[in-house]
């Protein structure tokens, strides 16, 4: 199903929109039960305004799987785009009854009390996301946004506290070096990976951080980090071919 639901999505983006619904149906004929499926068409349709359609295809997405809050959402940018705006906050509430787990939701209903000036509860609904799920950053984007309409300084410096706190820097001071965090990182996830694909991960972090105070252009900013992977990649594969012929030598 994934992979009929990527193909689809490709066409899709790359405006073959009658190919992306053959690939789509094709693949729900094929996979009837991987929602996501369901739901790349609906979002789809939305983008072609055919708003009919769209519900059709993620009411049947949620009658399968209502926990999948990513459904929720599609349900939510529908209705708001028939004009229904007393459903969305209905559809993104029952969403996180469904999902309590899924921040976007929490963000999306945040932002949607905020367009109707309700300030109390949209505050309400964003900090219960936080502490669902404290380190989803637009979740601090839409808090800090929503004080900063309300003029309330001493939220935002409360607010910037705490994401301080969480992420080890503020909206002041420069972030800590990335290279150590890259490399960190991917130690932390498995025993497995070899010292060689961390130190990589520590180069990019070092190649990062020296460019961090040049003011990139968007196409110079493409063009280096397509110049790190290419050299990632390379060194990689050297870094997996070495450690086949090791194994190859201790074998002999």
């Amino acid at each position: 199903g994934a992979l009929w639901q990527a193909y689809a999505n490709m066409e899709g983006r790359t405006g073959n929109v009658e190919k992306a619904r053959l690939l789509f149906a094709a693949g729900i004929k094929k996979c009837p039960r991987h929602v996501p499926l369901y739901q790349g068409w609906a979002s789809l349709e939305l983008r072609e305004e055919n708003l009919v359609t769209a519900k059709r295809l993620i009411s049947e997405a949620l009658t399968k799987d209502k926990r999948q809050g990513s459904g929720w959402l599609v349900a939510a940018q529908i209705e708001e785009r028939q004009g229904n705006s007393g459903l969305v906050g209905l559809v993104l509430r029952r969403g996180i009854e469904c999902a309590p787990n899924e921040a976007a939701l929490y963000c999306a209903l945040g932002d949607h009390l905020v367009g109707k000036g309700k300030y109390q509860d949209a505050r309400q609904v964003l900090e219960e996301g936080l502490e669902m799920n404290p380190f989803y950053a637009p979740l601090y984007h839409s808090l800090a946004e929503l004080e900063a309409r309300l003029f309330n300084v001493e939220g935002l410096a409360e607010l910037n506290k705490r994401a301080s706190i969480l992420f080890n820097g503020n909206a002041l001071v420069s972030p800590p070096s990335s290279s150590m965090a890259f490399g960190k990182k991917i130690r932390s996830r498995t025993n497995s990976i070899p010292d060689g694909v961390a130190a990589l991960a520590q180069k990019v972090g070092d190649s990062l951080d020296a460019e961090d105070n040049v003011d990139l252009e968007p196409s110079s900013t493409l063009e280096t980090m397509t110049r790190l992977e290419d050299e990632v990649v390379k060194e990689l594969f050297q870094v997996d071919t070495f450690s086949d012929r090791d194994d190859a030598k201790e074998q002999q």
